[in-house]
């Protein structure tokens, strides 16, 4: 059986993702579009929030956020959030 060793292994992500794994990622709303940017490292998304009022209401004042984001349920997790809106968890759409 094979077992790669660390100077064999790949080293551009050395941690494997897994199918629902939540990941951390910058957010930034574009005002002219409504539509969201989220990065993480080389990967770049560009989504919809399916309540885009409630999303912006909790963006009021922020600049690009620290978030956590689910790229297989397109959910975005916005820290302290809840305080504002309602809710901390927004569902996206491509």
């Amino acid at each position: 059986m094979y077992s790669p060793t660390l100077t064999s292994a790949p080293t551009d992500n050395p941690l494997p993702r897994f199918t629902g794994d939540w990941i951390t990622a910058w957010l930034h709303l574009d005002a002219d579009t409504d539509l969201l940017h989220i990065g993480a490292g080389p990967d770049e998304w560009v989504l919809e929030a399916l309540a885009p009022h409630k999303l912006s209401a909790a963006l009021v004042g922020r600049g690009p956020a620290e978030v956590q984001f689910n790229p297989e349920l397109l959910v975005l997790l916005l820290p302290g959030a809840h305080e504002l809106v309602g809710s901390s968890f927004f569902r996206l759409r491509a």
